[in-house]
């Protein structure tokens, strides 16, 4: 069961937070994730909107925009054999990133020019960075999922994920140029970011699944895929 504070008591606390642009959350934003932020589990627009006083269709523009900036992630309602399920929100575990696009694009450039196998050189680095990620992960309880786990880690790197219950859309991508650019550099890095923060997570249930990187899987859109291991 959704556990909905009053939403007047989620506008009280620090300053609101900003978009990835750099832009002061409106009080109406603020009061939507704050309410996300404090449910123990996820949580459907309709519940927010009780909480809030806020109408389900602004609540839901608030929502993709905050997606949009890292905030929040959302994935499908178990089915209940009555229409497309509902998505249920929930806070990432960290704030939106701060990209360094300019510096990504840079260092790949030098890896595609000067490695002899530019992919291997990218997805090593990728698994130390996702090791880093890894160890800075705490135990849970219940203990976290891969799918969490990964959802949490993109949404942080500003990928905008969506969970639909088969795969992980990627909406955006922060090193969008690079990546254009050097391709198999960029995507070697994720795929090395993916294997080393599972690799590292701490307890998780459900066990370590492989994950498949599909860049540029549809419009506007890459695709994570897990499947079990072995």
């Amino acid at each position: 069961m959704e556990n909905i504070g009053t939403g007047p008591a989620a506008q009280n606390g620090p300053p609101p937070r900003r978009s990835a642009a750099g832009r002061r959350h409106s009080s109406a934003r603020e009061q939507v994730l704050r309410t996300v932020e404090a449910q123990r589990s996820p949580v459907s627009v309709a519940a927010i909107g009780r909480a809030t006083g806020l109408h389900e269709n602004t609540v839901r523009g608030h929502l993709d925009q905050l997606l949009a900036d890292g905030h929040v992630t959302r994935a499908r309602a178990a089915a209940d054999g009555r229409g497309r399920p509902a998505w249920l929100w929930r806070p990432t575990r960290y704030g939106p990133a701060s990209p360094y696009a300019a510096l990504a694009g840079v260092l790949a450039g030098t890896i595609a020019r000067t490695s002899p196998d530019p992919a291997a050189t990218a997805h090593e680095a990728g698994r130390g960075w996702g090791a880093q990620l890894a160890a800075d992960l705490p135990e849970t309880a219940p203990p976290a999922t891969a799918r969490d786990v990964v959802t949490d880690a993109m949404a942080a790197q500003g990928f905008a994920p969506e969970d639909d219950g088969e795969q992980i859309v990627l909406h955006r991508c922060p090193l969008l140029e690079a990546a254009s650019r050097h391709t198999e550099v960029v995507c070697s890095v994720h795929r090395g970011l993916l294997a080393g923060l599972l690799e590292g997570a701490p307890g998780l249930d459900g066990g370590r699944p492989e994950v498949e990187l599909l860049p540029f899987a549809a419009p506007g859109q890459c695709q994570l895929r897990l499947r079990d291991a072995g």
